[in-house]
């Protein structure tokens, strides 16, 4: 009975979404936000927002150096979730993210269920044990190749189809001294896109889509290798916009992520960057590390 009624209330949920996303998107997603009462100083400003990559695939580390000669015209940095597998192969093209400035968070060794390196294994299907490896090893080779201790985590395919991140996970993160992870969806949660406390990890939850209000906001969803959901014409950057201004009207949390081998040739990528530093007076940019150290470090419990 337990199983049935599991079922069904996943079918309402799929239902409310449908009706919600066919019908008044906007006005939803703007109201989540809204509902934000918990105020938050921002450094000094309205909102914040970070900005951060998915080094997934080889074509993803082939784009880091024109990703990052793009970033390095403008005055805030960004987080960069890399994969140990890709650090071991690739530790040049990984030593510009930290030499520039730029935060690397733990992406596991392998990332289970990519199709590169691991397509085997799911990551939500790993014992405690076989999780705890795979960010182990990630992190000693950080340590040892790059000269770098990663604070953050990223579960692999947290946001898409498959929905591989696990509530166990905050266990091992804590177990393994992280502090923070951003693993999960905003609209999934209770805190209305604002960062939260799980088991003493903070968890800085992604924004979701102004159109698509129950899907994360990244370039898959959106350009999907030319197949996505918002490939007119500057599309993309126009519910860009709407993501930052109505964060800086709520005083809220902005967090988004891209693959970079899709934004690397992308005009409107260009223009999302300029946009970003032209709001720069209403919004802190900042990474989860900065985000962590002036608001979170002392208040974790």
């Amino acid at each position: 009975m337990s199983e049935i009624i599991s079922k069904l209330s996943k079918y309402k949920d799929r239902l409310l979404g449908y009706v919600i996303t066919k019908t008044c998107p906007f006005y939803y997603f703007k109201s989540f936000y809204k509902n934000n009462i918990n105020r938050t100083d921002w450094n000094g400003k309205r909102a914040c927002l970070t900005l951060s990559f998915d080094c997934d695939y080889t074509e993803d580390i082939m784009s880091l150096a024109p990703l990052l000669d793009i970033l390095s015209f403008y005055s805030f940095k960004a987080s960069f979730a890399c994969i140990g597998k890709f650090v071991e192969k690739y530790p040049k093209e990984h030593m510009r993210i930290i030499k520039e400035g730029h935060e690397i968070i733990n992406h596991t060794y392998t990332h289970p269920n990519n199709e590169e390196l691991n397509p085997s294994q799911k990551f939500n299907n790993l014992t405690a044990g076989q999780i705890k490896i795979e960010i182990e090893k990630c992190h000693n080779i950080c340590k040892d190749v790059l000269g770098y201790n990663p604070i953050g985590f990223r579960t692999p395919h947290f946001a898409n189809c498959t929905n591989l991140h696990t509530e166990d996970i905050y266990d091992i993160l804590k177990e393994l001294g992280y502090k923070y992870s951003s693993s999960t969806s905003a609209v999934k949660t209770s805190n209305f896109g604002l960062p939260f406390i799980k088991k003493e990890i903070i968890e800085f939850p992604l924004s979701n889509c102004p159109k698509h209000p129950f899907a994360v906001f990244d370039t898959w969803h959106s350009l999907g290798r030319g197949n996505g959901k918002h490939i007119k014409s500057e599309e993309f950057y126009e519910l860009f916009k709407k993501i930052i201004n109505i964060g800086i009207d709520t005083n809220s949390y902005i967090n988004l992520y891209f693959d970079p081998q899709d934004v690397i040739n992308s005009k409107e990528f260009k223009l999302m960057l300029d946009y970003t530093e032209e709001k720069k007076e209403d919004i802190w940019i900042a990474t989860y590390k900065d985000i962590f150290e002036k608001i979170y470090a002392g208040k974790r419990n």
